[in-house]
């Protein structure tokens, strides 16, 4: 038997059998789960979109069933002679995939698909280059056309997107198979692609976790507190114990990332609660900072009480307060006791508290 594919990129593939003699036998032929509307053998995923289009298979250019049995095969048992000829054409639709919704980090976003080809967005190809936080309409338009000089000719998908943390006008962008990713230098990628914002507990584009969504996004030029996904010390100082520190005082939702820049700039003291959110690189992705006394709190009642975040208590109080950028006077700073329901104090600056950075996006 000989073999003429159009696969990957397209769904016709035929086959030639040769033989001396007729010959009695069963060809057995795969059709594969994204053809029968199932992307995997479990119900982890499923299509957004069902085909009525189903696959089709002839012989001698004469139409045969084409109903898998439960294994996936058709079964064409017969007396082959030489030049017939099995042609099998799959519906070759671009499909969007969601998952289960009880995985967390994949819920109100979809993945994409053609045939047996998985598709992503990198950030070449999206503009200011922010491929994990995409936001596409879930209903959005999924145009596939051939490429060819994308790596010898490759079917890439055309569509809009715009961005999570600022929604505007929708730019055009272009997805890839997922296989060619990370060829053209280093950059962000993503395979599931958000189709709402952000809610509390949800993973954020730094694989953090999102805790506050700022009403007023539009004019302050952020719109999403995230949380890093584990604590960066669990004893660190505060810093410069009895020494001035500028600044520092701000206590409101939005005020812990200047609250950070003012104890870099009046501290030196190395490995410092300011000092360990400022120089942290997670997934690529900097930017991050000590939060405020009302950001430390939003992010107890938002993440810890919630049961997300990955704050592990394990009963100890004094081993599990977190420090806050908000600095009352000379010798104390705020930390908040998220072994103790979120109790607020003020200690002084050179006991060692926990850490965890977060970061506006």
């Amino acid at each position: 038997m000989s073999v003429d594919s159009e696969m990957p990129w397209g769904g016709v593939s035929t086959i030639t059998v040769s033989a001396k003699d007729d010959v009695s036998g069963t060809i057995r032929l795969r059709i594969p789960g994204w053809a029968r509307n199932k992307p995997v053998p479990s119900t982890l995923y499923s299509y957004a979109d069902k085909l009525d289009r189903q696959p089709t298979v002839s012989v001698k250019g004469k139409a045969v069933s084409a109903t898998p049995d439960k294994m996936g095969y058709v079964s064409l048992d017969r007396q082959w002679k030489n030049g017939d000829v099995i042609r099998v054409e799959f519906p070759f639709d671009v499909r969007r995939v969601v998952a289960d919704q009880r995985v967390a980090e994949t819920r109100r976003r979809i993945a994409v698909e053609r045939g047996p080809i998985v598709y992503c967005l990198e950030s070449h190809d999206v503009q200011g280059g922010r491929a994990l936080s995409t936001l596409v309409d879930a209903m959005v338009d999924l145009k596939p056309a051939v490429d060819a000089g994308f790596y010898g000719g490759a079917t890439v998908i055309h569509t809009s997107a715009t961005v999570i943390t600022n929604p505007s006008a929708p730019q055009p962008v272009k997805l890839i198979p997922y296989y060619l990713w990370a060829n053209r230098g280093a950059g962000e990628m993503n395979v599931w692609l958000s189709t709402e914002g952000y809610r509390l507990g949800d993973t954020g584009p730094a694989g953090g976790f999102i805790f506050y969504e700022n009403p007023n996004y539009a004019k302050d030029g952020w719109r999403y507190l995230e949380a890093a996904p584990f604590d960066q010390s669990a004893g660190a100082r505060w810093g410069c114990f009895r020494q001035p520190i500028e600044g520092a005082r701000g206590t409101a939702v939005g005020t812990g990332e200047q609250n950070t820049c003012d104890m870099l700039a009046g501290c030196a003291e190395p490995r410092t609660a300011a000092h360990l959110c400022a120089d942290l690189t997670l997934n690529g992705v900097r930017g991050w900072f000590l939060p405020s006394k009302d950001e430390l709190a939003l992010m107890y009642t938002n993440l810890k009480a919630a049961g997300t975040g990955d704050f592990h208590d394990g009963g100890v109080v004094d081993n599990f307060t977190y420090w806050a950028s908000s600095q009352p006077t000379t010798d104390m700073a705020a930390h908040i006791d998220f072994a103790d329901l979120g109790r607020q104090h003020g200690d002084d600056k050179d006991f060692p508290r926990r850490v965890r950075a977060i970061r506006k996006i």
